[in-house]
């Protein structure tokens, strides 16, 4: 399998992708070392990859790099088509959910709406599926703006006081420069007083000095130029793939862009 995949993707042999896995991701890694993760079923064509220059996570099926590996539809079809099945087909669970600094899913619509009505998130999570921009608040999506928790409210004012500054998930670019090494990860989520990063890299200690170069992965952002911002590693993941990191250092010009990406819908 090595060997093919080498063939297919002779041309693209940088360690430059990354896997979505659940609330992670993985990576860097070559075209043929994702490819060969599809064909030991480790992953399958419809997770999602990213590489530096993409708007967005894509399906590997979708992304033209790895659909010459895809394999074809049977040449071989049969005459007539079998009896469909008398039961009704599974909802299609395609949505994916963020809140409480994590990412879930995917879920069917049906299922967010029963999280909503019993209290498991709130109408102010965001939600994401493939085809859309940017994450959206539940509550600004028609097909559950309407939808009433029937859990008590006491729980959503324990939630804002547990955190000082509103979070948003966001994609970016992260290069990271600890001493005179560089490293390159992905934000996860931002707020006016740090961000997530995950990353390879793992930093040298709580405490650490970093300073990041943050960039959008598509450079017209209409709300989000690039920006270097320096703070302190507040905690390391606990599974060792990321960080949490406080800016200490950051001009007031890029106080304003954080600002604008938060509050943009």
């Amino acid at each position: 399998m090595e060997n093919t995949g080498k063939a297919l993707f002779g041309g693209d042999n940088q360690p430059q992708w990354f896997i979505a896995m659940g609330n992670q991701s993985i990576g860097p890694m070559t075209a043929s070392e994702v490819y060969e993760r599809v064909s030991k079923a480790e992953i399958t064509w419809a997770h999602f990859v990213w590489k530096d220059g993409m708007s967005d996570w894509k399906r590997i099926c979708d992304v033209p790099t790895f659909q010459a590996a895809v394999p074809a539809p049977p040449s071989v079809k049969p005459s007539q088509p079998p009896t469909p099945p008398a039961k009704a087909k599974p909802e299609v669970k395609e949505w994916f959910l963020y809140f409480d600094e994590t990412q879930s899913g995917p879920f069917s619509e049906n299922e967010v709406k029963g999280m909503l009505q019993t209290g498991k998130v709130s109408n102010e999570a965001h939600a994401w599926k493939d085809g859309m921009a940017d994450w959206q608040l539940l509550s600004s999506m028609s097909q559950w703006s309407t939808v009433q928790s029937q859990a008590p409210k006491a729980a959503s004012t324990q939630s804002s006081e547990k955190r000082q500054h509103a979070r948003k998930p966001l994609i970016a670019k992260v290069m990271i420069a600890e001493d005179t090494q560089f490293f390159v990860g992905i934000c996860r989520d931002v707020s006016v007083g740090g961000m997530q990063v995950l990353s390879e890299f793992v930093p040298s200690q709580v405490g650490a000095k970093l300073k990041l170069n943050i960039s959008p992965p598509d450079v017209t952002h209409p709300v989000f130029p690039p920006f270097v911002a320096e703070g302190v590693v507040v905690r390391i993941l606990d599974d060792r793939r990321g960080f949490s990191f406080r800016f200490d250092d950051k001009s007031s010009n890029h106080q304003a862009v954080i600002e604008r990406i938060i509050s943009a819908s």
